[in-house]
């Protein structure tokens, strides 16, 4: 057994908060995805809500003299608008868009530009081949497809386009409000649908939503964030790919914040994340949020600004089974899981759990904290590091480490309390004398 311990000069990092960033990359409007409309799909059949009706109709094209030939945005928006009121109105349940390119939007007021309005007990079903897609406007705020008090909705299939490439940024704004979906109710389901494009984010929650699922989509090349949960009770994001998302900040795939909104019992699971400028996860206010089985890649070619995975104090959590790997360092250096603070107290008593993660070329960085039961990771060339943490239990975890790769310490601490045991370093058996007191130590790389 060896026990190796010295006073460890701790890392000193870069914060950069999801909404309080370093960078703005504002303007950066390059097209960096090839081939953006990949993975469009058809619709599910199974309805996720009894209430929907089986009933279904087709949308007469000719009939409704809709557009689709990517035409008269105003005209296309109205008459669709009306096919899908009157089919609602006669017990239509399941209402078909067929193939064609469908450009919408108009001017709501002078600063909101909004598509279709869903209603209630309804699933709007678009062909593999049928494109939704915001006309170009200059306003700050968008929705392409609004769910605001409608219940039991259904989306899938097709493709939803924003007008981020022929969108004017002008006005004194940041234009980060232009959104393909904007959910503010309760029984929405967003299902195999491509997502991409937006001026801000592909799906946005904000208010009291509850019993949101959005699965298996392809989220890409937004602006702002794939998803946003600004508010939201039972939540589940799963087996979809986010990716390629930059432009203005935070740049995250999924982002967990509001100073306004509960979010609570959120589910991220199996999810395929890459080239998300800055990060793939952030939580700021969730409680009881779970991070599972997903896989998060930086991407060749692309950097990350914050990291994989960035959370705050007073969050809680649980992340599992997630693989995580860095190719370069993000501004707060080679963090795969970063606890932020800034010295706010902790006041949520719930503890976090981080376990069975495999993070490679990156580590664990908790700052100013309390209440982590952290066990059973594998860090290959990387570390873990705590500062001014009460209350931690870290076991079994090992660290593998290969001195030329130019990090510091493969374990540190300054003025932690807790717990440690079974941890191993290379393979080898490393023991830390942590207890009630606070300890200062960590193993040096040679």
């Amino acid at each position: 057994m060896k026990n190796y311990v010295c006073f460890c000069f701790i890392l000193m990092f870069f914060f950069a908060a999801c909404d309080e960033s370093l960078t703005t990359d504002e303007g950066d409007q390059t097209n960096d995805v090839e081939n953006p409309i990949v993975d469009a799909k058809e619709p599910i059949s199974e309805m996720p809500y009894s209430q929907i009706p089986n009933k279904e109709y087709t949308i007469d094209l000719a009939h409704w003299d809709i557009p689709n030939n990517s035409t008269n945005p105003e005209k296309t928006t109205d008459n669709l608008q009306a096919a899908i009121d009157w089919a609602v109105g006669e017990g239509y349940g399941k209402i078909r868009l067929p193939a064609g390119h469908y450009l919408i939007g108009k001017e709501r007021t002078w600063q909101y530009q909004v598509g279709l309005d869903l209603r209630s007990n309804m699933a709007l079903l678009l062909d593999k081949d049928a494109v939704i897609e915001m006309a170009p406007n200059d306003k700050g705020n968008q929705a392409a497809i609004l769910v605001w008090k409608s219940v039991n909705v259904l989306i899938s299939g097709g493709t939803i386009l924003g007008d981020r490439y022929q969108h004017t940024y002008s006005g004194g704004t940041s234009h980060n409000e232009g959104h393909l979906i904007e959910i503010k109710s309760e029984n929405v389901t967003v299902e195999n649908v491509a997502l991409g494009r937006a001026a801000g984010d592909a799906i946005l929650m904000v208010g009291e939503p509850k019993n949101i699922d959005i699965r298996g989509n392809n989220i890409f090349d937004n602006r702002r964030q794939g998803v946003s949960v600004a508010g939201g009770e039972n939540v589940v994001i799963e087996n979809n790919e986010i990716h390629h998302t930059k432009g203005t900040n935070p740049q995250f795939g999924i982002d967990i914040e509001s100073g306004t909104y509960s979010q609570n019992d959120i589910k991220i699971r199996n999810n395929h994340f890459h080239h998300n400028h800055g990060g793939d996860i952030c939580n700021r206010h969730g409680r009881n949020v779970l991070i599972e089985n997903n896989i998060m890649e930086q991407g060749e070619g692309s950097e990350y600004r914050d990291g994989p995975i960035v959370y705050w104090n007073n969050a809680d959590l649980t992340i599992r089974n997630n693989e995580i790997t860095m190719l370069t360092r993000s501004l707060n250096g080679w963090i795969g899981i970063i606890m932020y603070s800034k010295g706010d107290p902790k006041t949520n008593p719930a503890t976090t759990h981080i376990y069975e993660n495999t993070v490679t070329g990156c580590g664990f960085y908790m700052y100013k904290g309390a209440d982590l039961n952290i066990h059973d990771n594998k860090i290959i060339e990387g570390f873990m590091c705590f500062k001014e943490m009460s209350n931690l239990t870290l076991n079994d975890n090992d660290v593998i480490y290969n001195s030329s790769a130019g990090r510091d310490k493969a374990y540190s601490f300054f003025q932690v309390t807790g717990s440690a045991s079974g941890n191993t370093y290379k393979g080898e058996p490393i023991d830390f004398p942590l207890s009630s007191e606070p300890w200062d130590g960590g193993i040096v790389m040679i």
